[in-house]
């Protein structure tokens, strides 16, 4: 699997699919740490929210980087649909993880190193956390299940708009509200973790018979 997580983050990384979302969300930083005063934990609710849409966009990018000719020579290698999609979903909670730690470090100087260790703990699992929704999204609006890159565009931003600001839904709402009113629980971020767990791995598995079944 690290053999298969390395060859996929240098076909992203040939790609340079990965510039626009990535520089969008440093440009991001960038203007929010400007001037960081303020407590650590609605920054994050902030930049997590970010992280959600770039984790999305880092997945469709990744699905796409190959052609259907070439994604069946990947299979053929890996050997089934199921450790090709982990592969992808590793590859690109790799650089959410970095990203997250990015984030959580950039605040941390940014303020003098002023905010308290037990946040920036929540700010990274909170990212990691959204990150996995992103992923959980963007895989069945991806060229795996979706042919067209215009209905892919608007699949995803209808789901990820539902993920975002659905406030009835235990998605990504209820743990982005917590943290804007510096207010994270544990048993938010906790429901929170295992709702993006359980929900990542039904989209892995659910993409995966899709693409088995279409042959």
């Amino acid at each position: 699997m690290i053999a298969l997580i390395r060859y996929r983050l240098a076909e992203l990384g040939h790609s340079q699919r990965y510039l626009p979302p990535v520089l969008l969300y440093i440009g991001l930083l960038a203007v929010l740490h400007s001037d960081n005063a303020g407590p650590a934990l609605p920054s994050y609710a902030v930049t997590a929210a970010a992280l959600l849409v770039v984790a999305a966009w880092l997945t469709i990018a990744l699905v796409d980087v190959e052609d259907v000719v070439q994604r069946t020579v990947t299979r053929a290698h890996v050997g089934s649909v199921h450790r090709m999609l982990v592969g992808t979903v590793l590859t690109v909670l790799c650089c959410a993880g970095g990203l997250a730690v990015l984030t959580t470090a950039w605040s941390q100087v940014s303020s003098g190193f002023a905010h308290p260790a037990a946040d920036l703990a929540i700010g990274l699992l909170a990212h990691v956390v959204c990150a996995a929704f992103g992923i959980a999204v963007a895989l069945p609006c991806s060229g795996l299940v979706v042919r067209r890159i215009g209905y892919t565009a608007i699949a995803a931003a209808a789901l990820l708009a539902i993920t975002l600001l659905a406030e009835r839904l235990p998605l990504a709402h209820p743990l982005l509200l917590g943290l804007s009113s510096a207010s994270a629980p544990p048993a938010l971020l906790i429901q929170s973790t295992l709702t993006a767990a359980g929900l990542l791995a039904a989209s892995t598995v659910l993409v995966a018979a899709w693409v088995v079944r279409r042959g």
